[in-house]
């Protein structure tokens, strides 16, 4: 029997040291503990004593290169105060710091690429984070009862964003939402359950995350400013309406038909409503003047910029340059066209004036809404 207890222990003492390959002091001086993932790889896991303080991640250790983060790495460590996650390190497991309630600041390097569930929830103090570009995934519930999630100061509109991501927002958000410009990805199951109608999502984007528009029961249309379509999970509109529809640039329904999990959706490009005056309303070419008797562009009375009503204005459109600023309620459709009645744009307005390139020297009309358009001039 005693044979056997010792037997027992001396396994149980085997099991517990392969917990972890070897340890090593990081930059910081806490002792870290690592696994070996490959011949030139580890990923730093639980250990003891637990890291205090400032705590800086290394990209390599013992010659391997560090990475991943395991889950429950660092769960629970109440007196670590900031980390920084080198750029070495592409993933991040489930729940990594988790409840490291002392945590103020964290900082992932350019080459981290997912971060798992919960990875900072619980966090109460965290207040400052960095996110990097890299990202191709962000899981649910990753910045839960954070002081970044707990104060309302850094939401906007009912939505938060972190870095270049929209990460969450609150189920009561409705109407439009417009995703502010420079966003480059929504996290897992961010919009779940949220009860906006249309979503307008800028250029640049990267990635749309799992179940990003979880039960938005009432969203029927979502725009895509850009040509390019971002990765798009291939459940990020399920319990959506059968009848959503995604809005794309003129051109582009093959090019967002063939990238991955976007052929399943109702994909129509930009269309313009037709333009004044109509065809048959146009003066024949004998009564148009020849080309001598027009007058010099500097002399062509400049076009109104703005349009008023009894209430005040509905919406301002001004050139400078070749730029268009536009300016209107939050929502309303906008459309710009030439005199041929080509399609230049067709979005909504933004929360802030919209500025747009305009292609060439000429005459353009601006609708927006249902306000009567407006006609404008770019001469230089």
């Amino acid at each position: 029997m005693k044979r056997f207890l010792i037997t027992t222990m001396l396994l149980a003492t085997a099991m517990v040291a392969r917990a972890f390959d070897f340890s090593e002091a990081a930059p910081t001086g806490q002792m870290l503990f690592y696994t070996i993932t490959s011949g030139n790889t580890v990923k730093v896991v639980s250990g003891t004593p637990k890291p205090t303080g400032r705590l800086t991640i290394p990209a390599t250790a013992q010659g391997y290169a560090v990475t991943e983060i395991a889950s429950m790495a660092f769960n629970g460590c109440t007196e670590l105060t900031s980390v920084t996650v080198p750029g070495s390190v592409t993933t991040i497991g489930m729940r990594a710091f988790a409840g490291c309630s002392a945590l103020t600041s964290a900082i992932l390097a350019e080459g981290v690429q997912t971060i798992g569930m919960m990875v900072f929830s619980s966090c109460t103090a965290l207040d400052t984070i960095s996110l990097p570009t890299t990202l191709t995934q962000i899981s649910a519930g990753c910045f839960n009862n954070t002081s970044l999630d707990n104060n309302f100061d850094h939401w906007q509109d009912s939505v938060l964003y972190i870095s270049n991501y929209l990460v969450s927002a609150k189920p009561a958000r409705t109407g439009i939402l417009v995703i502010a410009d420079g966003t480059i990805g929504i996290a897992n199951t961010a919009l779940d359950n949220c009860h906006i109608t249309k979503c307008v999502i800028p250029e640049g984007f990267h990635f749309i995350g799992e179940q990003a528009f979880f039960r938005c029961s009432l969203l029927d249309t979502v725009q895509m400013l850009d040509t390019i379509p971002p990765t798009l999970a291939a459940n990020a509109f399920q319990n959506t309406p059968s009848t959503l529809t995604i809005i794309v640039p003129v051109g582009k329904v093959p090019v967002y038909r063939a990238a991955p999990n976007w052929n399943s959706l109702n994909i129509v490009e930009y269309t313009c409503p037709p333009q004044d005056p109509p065809v048959d309303t146009i003066p024949p070419i004998d009564t148009i003047p020849p080309v001598d008797t027009i007058p010099p562009v500097d002399t062509i009375p400049t076009p109104p910029v703005s349009l008023q009503t009894a209430d005040g204005p509905q919406f301002t459109a001004v050139v400078t340059s070749n730029i268009l600023t536009v300016s209107g309620a939050e929502g309303q459709h906008v459309t710009i066209t030439d005199m041929a009645g080509r399609c230049i744009l067709r979005t909504f307005c933004q929360q802030h004036d919209m500025q747009i390139a305009l292609p060439a020297k000429g005459l353009y009309i601006v609708n927006v809404g249902t306000s009567a358009p407006l006609k404008v001039f770019y001469s230089r």
